[in-house]
């Protein structure tokens, strides 16, 4: 694993980890609500494949700076710096849980580039009302950033034993005051700044029957 850190926005750090073969095929992992970027065996497959796989972890994640974003679209504007900087003229986007409406973001975002998105037990289009009202967990759109990281606190931290807090994707997850966990919570139920009907890249779904965290 090649773990490295950019600057954007003059002021802002963005993380990203880097398996398998650097002439590889390109594929970037949105990871999901509680990981890390270090969670190579989760892409174990990929990497025997001889694939390039790169996982950026968004703000407050980790060693990524915590940014305020006013839409699921504004991650597509902080990858582009890692982008440029890694000079990709294609590439494929995977999507993990929570990190399926940021994959989707790439996709509109760079139709060109991106070949296909690929998404795993995906976070639906919680923006649209119809969506909203299937889904099983309460969304509050008032919210300010402060209740949601209390809030993940009590769902996600506040009982994880010592031990664990060890765990890469407990303690990234928690870095920066859970802010990561948190903007994901306050971001899934609002405007995305896009439309899913507004993608013209190929998404492929794969969604566990027994998910419980996002049900199928």
């Amino acid at each position: 694993m090649s773990k490295q850190v950019i600057a954007y926005d003059g002021e802002h750090l963005l993380s990203y980890a880097e398996y398998g073969r650097k002439e590889g095929r390109p594929i970037l992992v949105q990871h999901g609500l509680i990981a890390s970027i270090e969670e190579s065996h989760l892409f174990s497959r990929l990497i025997k494949a001889g694939m390039r796989v790169i996982c950026p972890a968004r703000p407050g994640y980790g060693t990524s700076s915590p940014r305020v974003m006013d839409n699921i679209a504004g991650w597509a504007d902080i990858v582009s710096s890692l982008i440029e900087a890694l000079d990709m003229a294609h590439f494929d986007v995977l999507g993990i849980s929570s990190g399926a409406p940021y994959s989707y973001a790439l996709g509109y975002k760079f139709p060109h580039k991106v070949q296909t998105v690929y998404i795993l037990s995906g976070t639906p289009a919680l923006y649209d009302k119809h969506v909203q009202a299937n889904w099983p967990y309460p969304l509050d759109p008032h919210a300010d950033m402060a209740a949601r990281q209390k809030l993940a606190h009590e769902l996600f931290f506040a009982h994880v034993a010592p031990a664990d807090r060890a765990a890469p994707a407990v303690r990234d997850a928690m870095m920066n005051g859970g802010f990561g966990v948190a903007q994901d919570l306050h971001l899934r139920g609002r405007d995305w700044g896009f439309d899913l009907s507004e993608m013209t890249a190929p998404v492929y779904m794969r969604h566990s029957k027994r998910d419980e965290a996002v049900p199928l």
